[in-house]
């Protein structure tokens, strides 16, 4: 009796894990039918994500995961860099970069000092150009993943053998309002400014909207193109964590990235 009861629990255990991966993909498919109709241009330009503060290839892997699934974008590297700053292919996912908008996905050891790793990304940069022939970059930073992307770009202006930077997406970070390296931003580069707003109550949890917003009066007189986007939602959809896991702001962000004039 006591071994029927015991297989009953065990077979109620699998059929309740089941029943959560079966509900957990539905529900996955469903949150990325806004991505179904996207039109976007094509070309061999990458974009690199670039995770925050503690970050790992889960903090990035729904942006990709989304754009590679809906045929916006083509998932192509996987990058490490180690705590000293050497770096490599953790994993290929394609034969070749093609122009079919490759995403390349950052991985660092040392995922908590972004100072440090703004200088790693120089290494990242050459590697990129030299093994790939990758002539031109979008960054993508969330949280402090935006600063790692300023940062490279404001201190390593003229590094030679990297590709150029195009665009710019920064989500739910904030940037010093006096820094006067802005100057060396790309005069070529166009940035999209992400804010998360729950609700109605200035802040994404972690991150204001008025202390976000600021970016704009910074880099403006520096950059081609600045272009600010509050995104206000419920929890679930607009805090800090759950911005990079939103299909409704992947739309937003494809359409910047991938086209030439987009409409947001």
């Amino acid at each position: 009796m006591h071994s029927r009861r015991k297989r009953k629990i065990i077979i109620g255990i699998i059929l309740f894990i089941e029943a959560i991966a079966f509900i957990t993909s539905t529900l996955w498919v469903f949150r990325g039918r806004v991505l179904n109709d996207v039109k976007v241009e094509k070309s061999r330009t990458a974009t690199i994500f670039i995770p925050g503060y503690g970050g790992n290839a889960v903090s990035t892997d729904d942006f990709i995961n989304q754009f590679n699934d809906h045929g916006i974008a083509k998932r192509s590297l996987r990058i490490y860099i180690s705590n000293d700053g050497k770096v490599s292919t953790m994993k290929k996912y394609v034969k070749k970069i093609k122009k079919d908008n490759p995403l390349v996905q950052l991985i660092f050891q040392d995922n908590t000092h972004p100072e440090k790793q703004a200088d790693q990304m120089v290494n990242v940069m050459s590697y990129l150009h030299d093994k790939y022939k990758i002539k031109s970059v979008n960054f993508l930073g969330h949280s402090s993943g935006g600063t790692i992307a300023y940062e490279y770009m404001v201190k390593h202006p003229h590094q030679k053998n990297a590709p150029e930077a195009n665009k710019f997406v920064s989500i739910a970070n904030d940037y010093d309002p006096n820094d006067k390296r802005v100057k060396n931003l790309p005069r070529t580069l166009h940035v999209l400014n992400i804010a998360g707003e729950i609700y109605n109550v200035g802040t994404d949890g972690e991150e204001a909207v008025n202390i976000v917003k600021p970016m704009g009066k910074l880099v403006k007189p520096y950059v081609k193109s600045y272009q600010f986007y509050l995104y206000r939602a419920d929890p679930l959809s607009a805090e800090h964590s759950m911005l990079h896991e939103n299909p409704s702001l992947d739309k937003t962000i494809a359409e910047f990235l991938f086209n030439k004039h987009p409409k947001l």
